[in-house]
């Protein structure tokens, strides 16, 4: 059987499939585009202790089982029958609910399921000389199934499947969606270190024969828990086959206009450090006891896209805390997207062990 092959393979066989998975990122980079990707649903983190951080997934072993569902090398035993409810306030009337639980299955393995859904709210449905005649709805929503591995001492993997549905009025799009992940954990280290392919897939059916593109995205993650304070250091790099991410706007141009019309070009030096920098997350979890936690994070790029020019911004900024009290855990987090309103994420999780 297929699970079998995977438990015997060896640890040649592991980089040979690590190297097809970065060749597999590789010929996905012509079909995935910076802006043009479908389903948000895709992009939204899933709990509150994902949105502290500000992070594309999660690259260390955890207790939160939702943020193993963005990294499923990362499921383990210490995560069977953990479970979770995350409610976001997103904008306007548009909120998301997702629910996570883990497993492990004698004999077979761990796994993961997760459900995701996003509801903008209704909208009124006119005809064309703006008659209102009654109302509509558009919802998406993620199925989640992941399953995670230890191959070799210190080596596991995982894979996710996700189906993904939209509905908008009577226009439905139906897509399917893989990750496949790595992560190297030596116990007697305090750094670990995660490589993931996120999205690999297509849309089956499309909203009105005009097919989306998936973020297929490769994406690397480091940790490092100090030895001599309550510390936990996360690094995070995304969309590893593109280096220029930088958003084209014609409105506000990188070169800077004096009042006589002279032109001062960005220099090199800075373009290289943005477009280096956009790449890049940041987060820190302070966890001075089992019982409670404090976590921060920081995405450059996110700032960048949504701060707002001669204004003091928090945008690109996330924090977060979490207490646990026998088998539950409360957190709560925000993510500053911009100076008129961010989403706020509550997650309550319970272990029915």
């Amino acid at each position: 059987m297929l699970l079998q092959t995977f438990l015997k393979m060896s640890l040649k066989q592991t980089i040979i499939l690590l190297s097809t998975i970065f060749i597999a990122s590789l010929s996905s980079k012509a079909q995935s585009t910076v802006g043009n990707d479908a389903f948000a649903v895709l992009n939204l983190y899933n709990s509150a202790p994902m949105t502290a951080k500000g992070l594309s997934f999660m690259p260390r072993f955890t207790t939160d089982v939702a943020s193993a569902l963005t990294n499923p090398s990362i499921l383990n035993d210490s995560l069977n029958n953990n479970a979770s409810l995350t409610y976001t306030d997103l904008f306007g009337s548009t909120y998301q609910a997702a629910l996570a639980f883990a497993h492990k299955f004698d004999k077979i393995g761990n796994f993961g399921f997760g459900l995701q859904y996003i509801n903008y709210g209704s909208f009124a449905q006119t005809e064309i000389n703006g008659d209102v005649n009654g109302t509509f709805y558009v919802n998406e929503f993620m199925l989640t199934l992941s399953y995670g591995m230890q191959i070799e001492k210190n080596l596991y993997l995982g894979a996710t499947f996700k189906p993904l549905f939209s509905k908008y009025e009577t226009y439905s799009s139906f897509s399917l969606a893989f990750d496949i992940a790595a992560t190297y954990y030596n116990p007697n280290k305090t750094w670990q270190a995660s490589l993931i392919l996120k999205n690999i897939g297509k849309q089956i059916k499309s909203f009105n024969n005009v097919r989306d593109t998936l973020p297929t995205d490769l994406q690397l993650g480091f940790s490092k828990k100090f030895s001599h304070a309550p510390l936990i250091l996360y690094i995070v790099a995304d969309n590893l086959t593109r280096w220029n991410i930088r958003e084209n706007d014609a409105l506000n141009p990188r070169d800077n206009v004096s009042m006589d019309g002279t032109i001062e070009k960005e220099s090199g030096f800075a373009a290289f450090l943005d477009k280096g920098f956009r790449h890049l997350q940041f987060a820190l979890d302070i966890v001075p006891s089992d019982t409670w936690f404090l976590s921060v994070g920081y995405s450059w790029r996110r700032h960048q896209e949504m701060k707002v020019d001669d204004a003091f911004s928090l945008a690109g900024l996330s924090y977060g805390l979490g207490i646990k009290w026998k088998n539950f855990s409360l957190s709560y987090a925000r993510n500053e997207y911009h100076n008129y309103g961010s989403p706020n994420y509550i997650t309550l999780g319970y272990s029915f062990r």
